[in-house]
């Protein structure tokens, strides 16, 4: 052992060993070098190799919006995607995946999604949206219920057209501007007083009372096929579209005639519109 040497019995090159070696030992680092990840500059060739590798089924039908070998918008709208793991690596602000048969969308967890599309898929829990910088989203004809997930997202446009949610509470606090409620069962919209709603839908809904609209700065009111048999919470508005049932009306034509809309009429949808100047529908109306 060195430690029972003396001085004599030690070499010259066993004194340059140990010296050898304390220099190596007050060389090395107190903790070893994390490792870093390579930053990847993606390719549209590279996304697509990356989603089918999750995605067998999937055609590369992708389309992207790339920045800094980034992709900032991912649209696969119609694609055969089942697998959202290629996500992982990925880190873009806007999502398409309407028409897709995805289910489950706990890998975009944590992202910091602005705009996400999820039109005609069957997602049914939309919780892993919680916590999301939100601006757009779209559910229409899912089957989503539960819009807890919502609850303070900074909101700005969201369409549920023809979904299972009822239940309004959770949009109380986002600035949401445009809102479609399509065919929803939603029936008490008392949650949107004091929403910044520039346009609402509330086409075939049971919503029967507007008077949470009541001094609002809405400009768009679609309550056509609706129970809604009052319109006196419209006076005073700044509409300058209204889409109403006039056979529903029991009270407050006379609030609607003194209205300063630009359009008006009982339908207003996808499959047909009958709006006109405001002066030619009261004529008509009238006859």
């Amino acid at each position: 052992m060195l430690v029972s040497m003396t001085r004599h019995s030690i070499s010259a090159l066993s004194l340059l060993l140990l010296a050898s070696l304390a220099a190596s030992v007050r060389a090395a680092p107190d903790a070893p070098t994390p490792f870093v990840h390579k930053k990847i500059f993606w390719s549209a060739e590279m996304l697509h190799t990356e989603i089918k590798f999750y995605n067998p089924g999937y055609e590369g039908t992708g389309e992207f919006s790339m920045e800094g070998g980034q992709p900032i918008a991912i649209s696969l709208r119609g694609a055969k995607i089942t697998n959202l793991d290629f996500l992982t690596k990925l880190s873009p602000l806007a999502l398409d995946l309407s028409g897709t048969p995805i289910k489950d969308i706990r890998p975009v967890k944590g992202m910091k999604l602005v705009e996400m599309y999820l039109e005609d898929s069957p997602v049914t829990d939309i919780s892993p949206l919680r916590g999301m910088p939100l601006e757009k989203l779209y559910l229409s004809r899912t089957p989503v219920s539960d819009l807890s997930a919502l609850e303070g997202a900074p909101l700005i446009e969201l369409n549920i057209v023809e979904t299972k949610v009822s239940d309004l509470a959770p949009l109380s606090k986002s600035p949401i501007q445009m809102l479609w409620l399509t065919g929803t069962p939603v029936a008490n919209i008392a949650p949107l007083k004091g929403v910044p709603l520039v346009s609402l839908t509330l086409h075939r809904t049971k919503v029967v009372d507007l008077s949470p609209l009541g001094g609002s700065s809405l400009q768009r009111l679609h309550i056509g096929e609706t129970p809604v048999s009052d319109l006196t919470p419209l006076n005073g508005m700044s509409l300058t579209r209204l889409v109403f049932t006039p056979a529903n009306i029991k009270k407050g034509l006379d609030v609607a005639r003194g209205l300063s809309v630009q359009e008006i009429g009982t339908k207003f949808d996808e499959e047909s519109k009958d709006l006109m100047p405001s002066e030619a529908f009261w004529a008509q109306f009238g006859k």
